[in-house]
């Protein structure tokens, strides 16, 4: 049953620039933190508009249809479910990556993850001619690997570039290859479903490049079910008792899957980059350890090249 409060504001013919007001109002006293961004994505999603169109245009009235969305969307979000979820897609790395349960909803902070992938195949493929193998792990959605899908899709036609993406879900990897599908990247990249690096590769080949962002958030955070948590797939988020359990059995395993100067990229959680660094100090190759800080100046990204 809907709230009486959502009921009232699609109730009577309205105008969006008041729709909106009224939509803030009541998901500011739902508890939402951002309530007219909220109320302008939702609204502007029911339009079919951007927040910029209706900012221009708030004497548009609104018709039947476009309230009855707005009512029960503003339901769903004033009892918490994420905007992404609501909508069906995020906007994230330019790109519209589609969105549901099935898959942890892509973060800002992922984009450095990708970008700096991105950057590694690029010096990869102008310093000769061999075929780069890359390879992302717990893809999710599949929104890394869709970026770099998109940004090399014709070194993956010539096969300079070859991308393969795993997860262990495989309802996650129904919905990266929908996304891939959608950007017309699915015939490029191989999809397969394991836990971490079980999946072999074609020829088992190492990676020159492995990307991972596992699920790093502690359990104790988890169960808290704060903010879009609650809605997430929890497989996709709890990372053990300090959010480590999964980096820990993957940085295990590098030797065996990453080629000689070969790199792995992998995002952490706030705090995790030192204990990454000392694990990977512990294994019995030569490495060069960095991290790369996002906008937040948060330690991120740990890339690790093997020398």
């Amino acid at each position: 049953m809907g709230t009486p409060e959502a009921a009232r504001v699609a109730a009577e013919p309205r105008t969006a620039g008041r729709v909106v007001a009224d939509a803030a109002i009541h998901l500011r006293e739902a508890g939402s933190a951002t309530p007219r961004l909220d109320a302008e994505l939702l609204i502007g999603h029911a339009l079919g508009r951007d927040r910029a169109w209706l900012h221009a245009h708030p004497e548009f009235a609104i018709d039947d249809a476009a309230r009855a969305l707005v009512a029960e969307w503003l339901n769903r979000r004033a009892k918490g479910e994420p905007i992404a979820y609501i909508r069906g897609y995020k906007d994230w790395f330019s790109m519209r990556v589609a969105t549901d349960r099935r898959a942890l909803i892509p973060r800002p902070e992922t984009e450095l993850l990708a970008e700096t992938a991105i950057s590694e195949i690029a010096a990869r493929l102008v310093r000769d001619d061999a075929t780069v193998t890359a390879r992302e792990v717990a893809t999710g959605s599949g929104a890394v690997t869709l970026a770099i899908a998109v940004r090399f899709r014709t070194a993956l036609m010539l096969g300079r570039l070859k991308l393969v993406a795993s997860d262990i879900s495989a309802e996650a990897l129904e919905l990266a290859s929908e996304n891939l599908a959608a950007h017309g990247v699915g015939h490029l990249v191989t999809l397969s479903c394991g836990d971490l690096l079980e999946p072999a590769m074609e020829g088992e080949t190492a990676a020159d490049l492995l990307v991972a962002n596992l699920p790093y958030v502690p359990s104790d955070e988890v169960a808290t079910g704060r903010g879009s948590m609650a809605w997430e797939p929890s497989a996709a988020l709890d990372g053990g008792s300090d959010g480590l359990d999964l980096l820990r059995r993957l940085i295990g395993a590098l030797p065996a899957h990453v080629a000689q100067q070969g790199v792995a990229l992998l995002e952490v959680g706030a705090g995790q980059a030192d204990a990454v660094r000392r694990q990977i100090e512990s294994l019995p190759l030569r490495t060069v350890v960095t991290t790369l800080r996002d906008l937040a100046g948060i330690e991120r990204v740990v890339r690790i090249a093997r020398i």
